[in-house]
């Protein structure tokens, strides 16, 4: 007999989007995710291949970031901002 498998409930925590999905839904290019990565403003999880994967509250994060970049806040004024609602 088959293992029986219970769906995973999903929140808003659950990582689900590649880096692909995550580019589409925010508007932000690929390549600015990885500096938004490198940069250590957002640290998506990883699978055991070291995929990226972003879940609802990353996606919320990586939008405000876009906002604020295109307000041309800079990276130190980001930083600021993300640590006051941390």
């Amino acid at each position: 007999m088959g293992r029986l498998y219970r769906p995973v409930k999903r929140t808003t925590a659950t990582p689900v989007y590649t880096i692909g999905a995550a580019s589409r839904l925010t508007g932000i290019p690929i390549w600015t995710l990885r500096w938004i990565e490198r940069h250590g403003l957002l640290r998506p999880s990883r699978t055991r291949g070291r995929q990226r994967l972003y879940n609802d509250f990353d996606l919320n994060r990586l939008r405000d970031i876009r906002g604020w970049m295109e307000k041309k806040v800079n990276l130190a004024g980001i930083r600021v901002i993300l640590s006051l609602r941390a």
